[in-house]
Protein backbone atom coordinates (compact mmCIF):
# COMPACT_ATOMS: atom_id res chain seq x y z
CA UNK A 1 0.00 0.00 0.00
CA UNK A 2 2.69 2.78 0.76
CA UNK A 3 4.49 1.69 -1.94
CA UNK A 4 2.07 2.41 -4.34
CA UNK A 5 2.71 6.19 -3.40
CA UNK A 6 5.53 6.43 -4.82
CA UNK A 7 4.42 5.86 -8.06
CA UNK A 8 4.90 9.46 -8.72
CA UNK A 9 7.64 10.79 -9.53
CA UNK A 10 8.34 13.61 -8.29
CA UNK A 11 7.87 11.58 -4.48
CA UNK A 12 10.51 8.98 -5.81
CA UNK A 13 13.18 11.97 -6.36
CA UNK A 14 12.09 13.23 -2.92
CA UNK A 15 12.42 10.36 -1.37
CA UNK A 16 16.05 9.96 -2.76
CA UNK A 17 16.67 13.04 -0.87
CA UNK A 18 15.65 12.46 2.43
CA UNK A 19 18.77 13.38 4.07
CA UNK A 20 18.40 17.14 3.41
CA UNK A 21 14.73 16.72 4.79
CA UNK A 22 15.64 15.01 8.47
CA UNK A 23 18.01 17.98 8.33
CA UNK A 24 16.00 20.68 7.86
CA UNK A 25 13.65 18.94 10.06
CA UNK A 26 16.23 18.85 12.89
CA UNK A 27 17.23 22.75 11.64
CA UNK A 28 13.46 23.60 12.31
CA UNK A 29 13.24 21.83 15.81
CA UNK A 30 16.32 23.27 17.25
CA UNK A 31 14.97 26.42 15.75
CA UNK A 32 11.88 26.24 17.19
CA UNK A 33 13.44 25.08 20.80
CA UNK A 34 15.60 28.29 20.64
CA UNK A 35 12.61 30.39 19.98
CA UNK A 36 11.82 29.24 24.09
CA UNK A 37 15.41 30.59 25.53
CA UNK A 38 14.71 34.15 24.80
CA UNK A 39 12.20 35.56 27.68
CA UNK A 40 9.86 39.03 27.53
CA UNK A 41 10.07 41.71 30.65
CA UNK A 42 6.77 41.80 32.74
CA UNK A 43 5.95 43.89 35.12
CA UNK A 44 6.73 43.31 38.55
CA UNK A 45 3.57 44.57 39.79
CA UNK A 46 2.02 41.72 38.62
CA UNK A 47 3.45 38.95 40.64
CA UNK A 48 2.67 40.97 44.23
CA UNK A 49 5.00 41.14 47.00
CA UNK A 50 7.91 39.01 47.59
CA UNK A 51 7.81 36.78 50.65
CA UNK A 52 11.55 36.76 52.87
CA UNK A 53 11.44 34.51 55.68
CA UNK A 54 14.58 34.79 58.76
CA UNK A 55 18.04 33.86 57.15
CA UNK A 56 17.38 35.43 53.72
CA UNK A 57 18.75 38.05 51.87
CA UNK A 58 17.46 40.57 49.56
CA UNK A 59 19.90 42.07 47.64
CA UNK A 60 19.66 45.56 45.84
CA UNK A 61 21.87 46.13 42.99
CA UNK A 62 22.80 48.98 40.24
CA UNK A 63 21.26 52.00 42.99
CA UNK A 64 20.41 54.82 40.91
CA UNK A 65 20.78 58.43 42.27
CA UNK A 66 21.88 59.30 45.84
CA UNK A 67 18.82 60.09 47.25
CA UNK A 68 17.52 58.32 49.79
CA UNK A 69 17.99 55.08 49.98
CA UNK A 70 15.56 53.58 53.12
CA UNK A 71 13.80 55.45 55.35
CA UNK A 72 12.05 54.40 59.14
CA UNK A 73 9.82 55.66 61.76
CA UNK A 74 9.02 54.23 64.64
CA UNK A 75 5.34 54.32 66.49
CA UNK A 76 4.87 56.01 69.38
CA UNK A 77 4.43 53.03 71.28
CA UNK A 78 7.02 51.10 69.42
CA UNK A 79 11.05 51.50 69.71
CA UNK A 80 13.99 51.27 67.95
CA UNK A 81 18.05 50.24 68.16
CA UNK A 82 20.41 50.56 66.10
CA UNK A 83 23.28 48.63 66.35
CA UNK A 84 26.75 49.02 63.85
CA UNK A 85 29.19 46.89 64.01
CA UNK A 86 31.60 50.24 62.92
CA UNK A 87 30.75 53.49 62.57
CA UNK A 88 31.96 57.05 63.27
CA UNK A 89 30.30 60.43 63.60
CA UNK A 90 30.18 62.80 60.06
CA UNK A 91 31.92 65.55 60.19
CA UNK A 92 28.92 68.06 60.98
CA UNK A 93 27.44 66.07 63.38
CA UNK A 94 31.12 66.49 65.64
CA UNK A 95 30.88 70.55 65.00
CA UNK A 96 27.71 70.16 66.17
CA UNK A 97 28.41 68.29 69.26
CA UNK A 98 31.35 70.59 69.87
CA UNK A 99 29.25 73.56 69.75
CA UNK A 100 26.47 72.56 72.48
CA UNK A 101 29.92 71.44 74.27
CA UNK A 102 29.81 67.61 73.96
CA UNK A 103 33.13 66.05 73.43
CA UNK A 104 32.64 62.84 71.11
CA UNK A 105 35.16 60.68 69.81
CA UNK A 106 36.10 60.74 66.26
CA UNK A 107 36.91 57.68 64.60
CA UNK A 108 35.46 54.13 63.71
CA UNK A 109 34.16 52.50 66.27
CA UNK A 110 31.41 49.89 67.30
CA UNK A 111 28.52 51.97 68.10
CA UNK A 112 24.83 52.39 69.34
CA UNK A 113 21.35 53.92 69.27
CA UNK A 114 19.08 53.08 72.08
CA UNK A 115 16.00 54.93 72.62
CA UNK A 116 14.52 54.50 76.16
CA UNK A 117 17.12 56.80 77.43
CA UNK A 118 13.89 58.22 80.11
CA UNK A 119 10.91 56.24 80.57
CA UNK A 120 7.30 57.30 81.10
CA UNK A 121 7.52 59.81 78.31
CA UNK A 122 5.23 59.52 75.89
CA UNK A 123 7.31 60.20 72.75
CA UNK A 124 10.71 58.78 73.81
CA UNK A 125 9.88 55.83 72.04
CA UNK A 126 9.76 57.04 68.59
CA UNK A 127 12.58 57.43 66.62
CA UNK A 128 13.82 57.50 62.87
CA UNK A 129 16.75 56.48 60.70
CA UNK A 130 17.46 57.32 57.40
CA UNK A 131 19.90 55.52 55.02
CA UNK A 132 21.51 57.58 51.94
CA UNK A 133 25.10 57.42 50.11
CA UNK A 134 27.87 58.57 52.34
CA UNK A 135 29.14 60.99 49.40
CA UNK A 136 27.27 62.60 46.70
CA UNK A 137 28.96 60.21 43.37
CA UNK A 138 29.94 57.22 45.41
CA UNK A 139 26.93 55.14 44.81
CA UNK A 140 27.28 51.30 46.93
CA UNK A 141 27.39 48.56 44.36
CA UNK A 142 24.75 46.58 46.38
CA UNK A 143 23.00 46.74 49.41
CA UNK A 144 22.24 43.60 51.17
CA UNK A 145 19.17 43.61 53.95
CA UNK A 146 19.29 40.08 55.75
CA UNK A 147 15.91 39.09 57.46
CA UNK A 148 16.54 38.27 61.23
CA UNK A 149 14.20 36.36 63.53
CA UNK A 150 12.74 38.55 66.18
CA UNK A 151 13.56 37.59 69.79
CA UNK A 152 9.63 37.51 70.32
CA UNK A 153 6.88 37.85 68.40
CA UNK A 154 6.55 41.78 69.13
CA UNK A 155 10.59 42.41 67.70
CA UNK A 156 11.26 42.77 63.86
CA UNK A 157 15.36 42.68 62.81
CA UNK A 158 17.29 43.69 60.09
CA UNK A 159 20.85 43.81 59.18
CA UNK A 160 22.19 45.62 56.35
CA UNK A 161 25.57 46.02 54.92
CA UNK A 162 26.61 48.10 51.86
CA UNK A 163 29.18 46.47 49.23
CA UNK A 164 31.22 49.27 47.28
CA UNK A 165 30.73 52.39 49.26
CA UNK A 166 29.95 53.85 52.69
CA UNK A 167 26.73 54.79 53.98
CA UNK A 168 25.03 57.76 55.86
CA UNK A 169 22.49 57.14 58.38
CA UNK A 170 20.80 60.03 59.97
CA UNK A 171 18.74 59.64 63.22
CA UNK A 172 16.08 61.80 64.73
CA UNK A 173 12.98 62.10 66.56
CA UNK A 174 10.29 62.50 64.00
CA UNK A 175 8.00 64.33 67.05
CA UNK A 176 8.43 65.51 70.60
CA UNK A 177 4.67 66.91 71.12
CA UNK A 178 5.11 70.87 72.95
CA UNK A 179 6.17 69.70 76.40
CA UNK A 180 9.41 67.48 76.55
CA UNK A 181 11.70 66.50 74.10
CA UNK A 182 13.07 62.67 75.00
CA UNK A 183 16.61 62.00 75.04
CA UNK A 184 18.75 59.33 73.32
CA UNK A 185 21.47 57.25 74.22
CA UNK A 186 24.53 57.44 71.83
CA UNK A 187 27.36 54.66 72.57
CA UNK A 188 30.48 54.81 70.71
CA UNK A 189 33.18 52.56 71.70
CA UNK A 190 33.54 53.14 75.17
CA UNK A 191 31.86 56.25 74.92
CA UNK A 192 28.05 56.97 76.00
CA UNK A 193 26.14 60.15 75.27
CA UNK A 194 23.03 60.85 76.34
CA UNK A 195 21.62 63.34 73.78
CA UNK A 196 18.29 65.47 73.26
CA UNK A 197 15.75 63.46 70.68
CA UNK A 198 15.60 66.55 68.72
CA UNK A 199 19.36 66.69 67.72
CA UNK A 200 20.09 65.34 64.63
CA UNK A 201 23.01 63.11 63.75
CA UNK A 202 24.51 61.20 61.15
CA UNK A 203 26.93 58.07 61.41
CA UNK A 204 28.96 57.03 58.33
CA UNK A 205 29.03 53.38 58.19
CA UNK A 206 32.25 52.05 55.93
CA UNK A 207 31.52 49.48 53.45
CA UNK A 208 30.80 45.98 54.16
CA UNK A 209 30.49 46.49 58.13
CA UNK A 210 27.09 45.16 59.20
CA UNK A 211 24.82 47.08 60.90
CA UNK A 212 21.21 45.69 62.50
CA UNK A 213 18.19 47.40 63.06
CA UNK A 214 16.06 46.23 65.99
CA UNK A 215 12.36 47.35 66.07
CA UNK A 216 9.75 47.13 68.65
CA UNK A 217 6.62 47.39 67.39
CA UNK A 218 3.00 48.13 69.19
CA UNK A 219 1.05 46.06 71.02
CA UNK A 220 -1.75 46.00 68.53
CA UNK A 221 -4.20 43.21 67.33
CA UNK A 222 -3.30 42.60 64.60
CA UNK A 223 -0.02 42.97 65.08
CA UNK A 224 1.12 45.45 62.44
CA UNK A 225 4.58 44.97 60.71
CA UNK A 226 7.74 47.67 60.80
CA UNK A 227 7.52 49.62 57.72
CA UNK A 228 10.29 50.65 55.38
CA UNK A 229 10.10 53.01 53.08
CA UNK A 230 12.53 53.28 50.17
CA UNK A 231 13.32 56.23 47.53
CA UNK A 232 11.62 59.25 47.49
CA UNK A 233 7.95 59.16 46.36
CA UNK A 234 7.60 61.31 42.89
CA UNK A 235 4.36 59.49 41.66
CA UNK A 236 6.33 58.48 39.00
CA UNK A 237 6.26 54.84 38.63
CA UNK A 238 4.86 54.74 41.56
CA UNK A 239 7.63 56.15 43.84
CA UNK A 240 10.71 53.97 45.25
CA UNK A 241 14.34 53.39 45.19
CA UNK A 242 15.21 52.84 41.55
CA UNK A 243 17.56 50.11 41.26
CA UNK A 244 19.14 47.95 38.24
CA UNK A 245 18.08 44.43 39.96
CA UNK A 246 16.57 42.52 43.08
CA UNK A 247 18.07 38.93 44.40
CA UNK A 248 16.01 36.70 46.88
CA UNK A 249 18.57 34.05 47.73
CA UNK A 250 16.86 30.73 48.45
CA UNK A 251 19.97 29.76 50.87
CA UNK A 252 23.39 31.62 51.08
CA UNK A 253 24.85 31.86 47.16
CA UNK A 254 21.74 30.83 45.83
CA UNK A 255 18.82 33.01 44.69
CA UNK A 256 15.18 32.05 45.08
CA UNK A 257 14.06 35.15 42.64
CA UNK A 258 16.22 37.60 40.59
CA UNK A 259 14.72 40.61 38.85
CA UNK A 260 16.91 42.41 36.08
CA UNK A 261 15.61 45.56 35.25
CA UNK A 262 14.02 46.04 31.50
CA UNK A 263 12.19 47.75 29.24
CA UNK A 264 8.92 46.68 28.92
CA UNK A 265 8.11 43.71 26.46
CA UNK A 266 12.09 43.48 26.03
CA UNK A 267 13.29 39.79 25.21
CA UNK A 268 16.30 38.34 26.46
CA UNK A 269 18.21 35.64 25.15
CA UNK A 270 19.72 32.90 26.87
CA UNK A 271 17.43 33.79 29.88
CA UNK A 272 17.33 30.84 31.67
CA UNK A 273 21.11 30.58 31.67
CA UNK A 274 22.09 34.20 32.40
CA UNK A 275 19.53 34.69 35.47
CA UNK A 276 20.15 31.33 37.12
CA UNK A 277 24.07 32.23 37.41
CA UNK A 278 22.67 35.96 38.28
CA UNK A 279 24.12 37.20 35.12
CA UNK A 280 22.31 40.55 34.61
CA UNK A 281 22.93 42.18 31.34
CA UNK A 282 23.48 46.27 31.43
CA UNK A 283 20.27 47.11 31.85
CA UNK A 284 18.15 50.54 33.07
CA UNK A 285 17.55 50.87 36.81
CA UNK A 286 13.70 50.37 36.02
CA UNK A 287 13.09 48.30 38.78
CA UNK A 288 11.48 50.10 41.73
CA UNK A 289 11.86 48.84 45.20
CA UNK A 290 8.72 50.58 47.32
CA UNK A 291 8.56 49.22 50.45
CA UNK A 292 9.62 46.24 53.40
CA UNK A 293 7.26 45.04 55.89
CA UNK A 294 9.08 43.51 58.58
CA UNK A 295 7.93 40.98 61.35
CA UNK A 296 8.91 38.87 63.73
CA UNK A 297 8.75 35.71 61.48
CA UNK A 298 9.72 37.38 58.20
CA UNK A 299 9.24 40.34 55.43
CA UNK A 300 7.57 40.83 52.13
CA UNK A 301 9.20 43.46 49.91
CA UNK A 302 7.23 45.34 47.33
CA UNK A 303 8.30 46.02 44.11
CA UNK A 304 7.63 47.28 40.55
CA UNK A 305 8.51 48.37 37.43
CA UNK A 306 9.75 46.04 34.54
CA UNK A 307 12.32 43.60 34.56
CA UNK A 308 13.51 40.29 33.58
CA UNK A 309 12.87 37.15 36.00
CA UNK A 310 13.97 34.45 37.47
CA UNK A 311 11.69 32.78 40.39
CA UNK A 312 12.96 29.11 41.77
CA UNK A 313 15.48 28.79 38.60
CA UNK A 314 12.77 29.14 36.29
CA UNK A 315 12.56 32.35 34.02
CA UNK A 316 9.31 34.37 33.66
CA UNK A 317 7.43 35.52 31.00
CA UNK A 318 6.62 34.47 27.81
CA UNK A 319 8.89 33.11 25.26
CA UNK A 320 9.32 33.93 21.46
CA UNK A 321 7.40 30.39 20.64
CA UNK A 322 4.93 31.44 23.20
CA UNK A 323 4.30 34.84 21.58
CA UNK A 324 4.58 32.58 18.12
CA UNK A 325 1.40 30.65 19.37
CA UNK A 326 -0.83 33.46 19.82
CA UNK A 327 -0.08 34.06 16.35
CA UNK A 328 -2.73 32.06 14.48
CA UNK A 329 -1.42 32.41 10.97
CA UNK A 330 1.96 32.65 11.74
CA UNK A 331 1.62 29.71 13.72
CA UNK A 332 -0.54 27.22 11.61
CA UNK A 333 2.47 28.17 8.85
CA UNK A 334 5.13 26.92 11.45
CA UNK A 335 2.84 23.63 12.08
CA UNK A 336 2.67 23.43 8.24
CA UNK A 337 6.27 23.64 7.48
CA UNK A 338 6.87 20.88 10.11
CA UNK A 339 4.32 18.77 8.85
CA UNK A 340 5.60 18.79 5.48
CA UNK A 341 9.34 18.64 6.61
CA UNK A 342 8.04 15.49 8.57
CA UNK A 343 6.22 13.80 5.98
CA UNK A 344 9.07 14.33 3.24
CA UNK A 345 11.40 12.38 5.72
CA UNK A 346 9.03 9.70 6.73
CA UNK A 347 9.14 8.81 2.71
CA UNK A 348 12.61 7.59 3.83
CA UNK A 349 11.00 4.92 6.25
CA UNK A 350 8.17 3.93 3.29
CA UNK A 351 8.95 0.22 1.94
CA UNK A 352 9.85 0.92 -2.14
CA UNK A 353 9.08 -1.28 -5.03
CA UNK A 354 10.75 -3.97 -5.39
CA UNK A 355 13.48 -3.94 -8.33
CA UNK A 356 13.97 -6.98 -10.74
CA UNK A 357 15.94 -8.05 -13.10
CA UNK A 358 15.08 -6.99 -16.66
CA UNK A 359 15.61 -10.09 -18.90
CA UNK A 360 14.49 -8.17 -22.24
CA UNK A 361 11.57 -5.28 -23.20
CA UNK A 362 9.32 -6.73 -26.81
CA UNK A 363 7.87 -3.69 -28.44
CA UNK A 364 4.27 -4.51 -30.38
CA UNK A 365 3.04 -1.45 -32.29
CA UNK A 366 1.63 -0.59 -35.89
CA UNK A 367 4.46 1.84 -38.19
CA UNK A 368 1.29 3.35 -39.96
CA UNK A 369 -0.28 4.40 -36.76
CA UNK A 370 2.95 5.59 -34.39
CA UNK A 371 6.43 4.78 -35.94
CA UNK A 372 8.27 7.97 -35.23
CA UNK A 373 7.50 7.80 -31.57
CA UNK A 374 8.29 4.15 -31.05
CA UNK A 375 11.49 4.75 -33.49
CA UNK A 376 12.36 7.46 -30.92
CA UNK A 377 11.58 5.54 -27.54
CA UNK A 378 13.39 1.87 -29.24
CA UNK A 379 16.53 3.84 -29.15
CA UNK A 380 16.30 5.50 -26.07
CA UNK A 381 15.63 1.45 -24.51
CA UNK A 382 18.44 0.26 -26.28
CA UNK A 383 20.72 3.24 -24.99
CA UNK A 384 19.11 2.69 -21.34
CA UNK A 385 18.87 -0.78 -21.67
CA UNK A 386 21.16 -2.29 -24.40
CA UNK A 387 20.39 -3.58 -27.99
CA UNK A 388 20.40 -7.06 -26.31
CA UNK A 389 17.43 -6.52 -24.13
CA UNK A 390 15.35 -4.30 -26.56
CA UNK A 391 13.10 -6.60 -29.19
CA UNK A 392 11.26 -4.42 -32.16
CA UNK A 393 8.96 -6.55 -33.42
CA UNK A 394 9.16 -6.14 -37.51
CA UNK A 395 12.70 -5.08 -37.19
CA UNK A 396 13.84 -8.12 -35.17
CA UNK A 397 12.10 -10.72 -37.81
CA UNK A 398 14.65 -12.48 -39.79
CA UNK A 399 14.25 -12.64 -43.18
CA UNK A 400 12.33 -15.79 -43.86
CA UNK A 401 11.46 -16.43 -40.41
CA UNK A 402 7.73 -18.07 -39.72
CA UNK A 403 5.83 -15.21 -37.61
CA UNK A 404 4.32 -17.66 -34.60
CA UNK A 405 7.87 -18.77 -33.66
CA UNK A 406 8.95 -15.84 -33.65
CA UNK A 407 6.86 -14.11 -31.80
CA UNK A 408 6.66 -16.91 -29.26
CA UNK A 409 10.30 -17.12 -29.04
CA UNK A 410 10.79 -13.58 -28.77
CA UNK A 411 8.39 -13.53 -25.33
CA UNK A 412 10.25 -16.38 -24.20
CA UNK A 413 12.83 -13.78 -23.83
CA UNK A 414 11.49 -11.07 -22.39
CA UNK A 415 9.47 -9.99 -19.39
CA UNK A 416 7.71 -6.93 -20.51
CA UNK A 417 5.88 -6.13 -24.10
CA UNK A 418 5.02 -2.53 -24.56
CA UNK A 419 1.68 -2.35 -26.51
CA UNK A 420 2.12 1.24 -28.45
CA UNK A 421 -0.99 2.67 -28.99
CA UNK A 422 -1.28 5.32 -31.67
CA UNK A 423 -4.22 7.20 -32.62
CA UNK A 424 -4.88 5.42 -35.71
CA UNK A 425 -4.49 2.08 -33.80
CA UNK A 426 -7.96 0.36 -33.42
CA UNK A 427 -9.01 1.99 -37.10
CA UNK A 428 -5.97 0.82 -38.99
CA UNK A 429 -7.83 -1.23 -42.00
CA UNK A 430 -6.77 -3.56 -45.00
CA UNK A 431 -7.80 -3.22 -48.51
CA UNK A 432 -11.07 -4.41 -48.09
CA UNK A 433 -11.72 -1.93 -45.41
CA UNK A 434 -11.66 -4.38 -42.44
CA UNK A 435 -10.27 -3.41 -39.56
CA UNK A 436 -6.48 -5.44 -39.49
CA UNK A 437 -7.39 -5.64 -35.62
CA UNK A 438 -10.28 -8.04 -36.29
CA UNK A 439 -8.06 -10.30 -38.31
CA UNK A 440 -7.56 -13.54 -36.75
CA UNK A 441 -3.83 -13.35 -38.42
CA UNK A 442 -2.88 -9.60 -37.26
CA UNK A 443 0.57 -9.45 -36.50
CA UNK A 444 -0.16 -6.75 -33.57
CA UNK A 445 -2.82 -8.45 -32.08
CA UNK A 446 -1.20 -12.10 -32.33
CA UNK A 447 1.72 -10.65 -30.40
CA UNK A 448 -0.57 -8.79 -27.58
CA UNK A 449 -3.10 -11.75 -27.33
CA UNK A 450 0.07 -14.22 -26.65
CA UNK A 451 1.76 -11.96 -24.30
CA UNK A 452 -1.74 -11.61 -22.07
CA UNK A 453 -1.76 -15.56 -22.63
CA UNK A 454 1.44 -16.18 -21.32
CA UNK A 455 0.93 -14.04 -18.03
CA UNK A 456 3.67 -11.10 -19.55
CA UNK A 457 3.83 -7.59 -17.79
CA UNK A 458 1.75 -5.83 -21.01
CA UNK A 459 2.28 -2.20 -20.41
CA UNK A 460 -0.10 0.57 -22.92
CA UNK A 461 2.07 2.95 -24.00
CA UNK A 462 -0.42 6.18 -25.57
CA UNK A 463 1.41 8.37 -28.13
CA UNK A 464 0.64 11.10 -29.91
CA UNK A 465 -2.44 12.25 -27.88
CA UNK A 466 -4.32 8.51 -28.01
CA UNK A 467 -6.44 7.20 -25.50
CA UNK A 468 -6.84 3.97 -24.05
CA UNK A 469 -9.44 1.72 -25.68
CA UNK A 470 -12.47 0.04 -24.24
CA UNK A 471 -13.42 -3.57 -24.23
CA UNK A 472 -16.14 -3.06 -26.75
CA UNK A 473 -13.47 -1.78 -29.52
CA UNK A 474 -11.35 -4.85 -29.19
CA UNK A 475 -11.74 -8.71 -30.22
CA UNK A 476 -12.22 -10.85 -27.12
CA UNK A 477 -8.59 -12.56 -26.62
CA UNK A 478 -6.93 -8.59 -26.38
CA UNK A 479 -10.17 -7.87 -23.94
CA UNK A 480 -7.98 -8.12 -21.08
CA UNK A 481 -5.52 -5.49 -22.12
CA UNK A 482 -8.28 -2.46 -20.84
CA UNK A 483 -7.51 -3.71 -17.04
CA UNK A 484 -3.63 -2.77 -17.73
CA UNK A 485 -2.41 0.65 -16.51
CA UNK A 486 -1.41 2.75 -19.19
CA UNK A 487 1.81 4.87 -19.73
CA UNK A 488 1.49 8.23 -21.79
CA UNK A 489 4.11 9.56 -23.47
CA UNK A 490 3.81 13.38 -24.80
CA UNK A 491 5.41 14.98 -27.96
CA UNK A 492 6.66 18.26 -25.79
CA UNK A 493 7.96 16.42 -22.99
CA UNK A 494 8.84 13.08 -24.56
CA UNK A 495 12.10 12.35 -22.99
CA UNK A 496 11.00 12.83 -19.52
CA UNK A 497 7.91 10.63 -20.00
CA UNK A 498 10.07 7.49 -21.78
CA UNK A 499 12.59 8.18 -19.04
CA UNK A 500 10.00 7.54 -16.65
CA UNK A 501 8.57 4.76 -18.60
CA UNK A 502 12.11 2.76 -18.40
CA UNK A 503 12.64 3.55 -14.58
CA UNK A 504 9.71 1.54 -14.13
CA UNK A 505 10.91 -1.38 -15.90
CA UNK A 506 13.34 -2.23 -13.45
CA UNK A 507 10.52 -2.65 -10.56
CA UNK A 508 8.27 -5.58 -9.60
CA UNK A 509 4.74 -5.09 -11.23
CA UNK A 510 1.70 -3.02 -9.11
CA UNK A 511 4.35 -0.73 -7.05
CA UNK A 512 3.33 2.00 -9.54
CA UNK A 513 2.95 3.36 -12.56
CA UNK A 514 4.08 6.29 -13.26
CA UNK A 515 2.51 8.63 -14.94
CA UNK A 516 -0.01 5.76 -15.52
CA UNK A 517 -3.52 6.49 -16.84
CA UNK A 518 -6.32 4.31 -16.11
CA UNK A 519 -8.66 3.00 -18.66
Amino acid sequence: MFASLLRYRWLRELRALWPWAAGLLLLALAGQFALTSPRSSINLDSIGALKALPGQAITLRGLAGDESFITYTSGREGSLDLRFDQARLAPETLELLRRVGIAAPDGDAPASWITRAEPGIGAESMSRFEVMAASSGRIPDALLLRVLAGATVRQARLEVVSHGAPLSVSLSLPWTGDAHAPRKILRLGETELVLPGTLPVKLLVPADAKWRAIMTLPEQQPLPAAALTFGAFTGRDGGGLAVAAVGLEAVPGAAAFLACGATAESLLWRAAGRLASGDCPAAPASVRVRSLALRADGADLAVGGNAWVSKDGQPLGEDLLTRLRQQPVWWALLLLVDGLLLAWTLLALLPGPRRIELRGVFISYRRADSGPQVGRLHDRLVEQLGAERVFLDLESIPAGEDFDHFITDSLAKVDIVLAVIGPHWLDVRDTSGRRRLEATDDLVRREIAAALAAGLRVIPVLVGGSSMPTAEHLPPDLADLVRHNAAVIGDRQFLRDADDLIEQLGYAPGHFAGNARNS
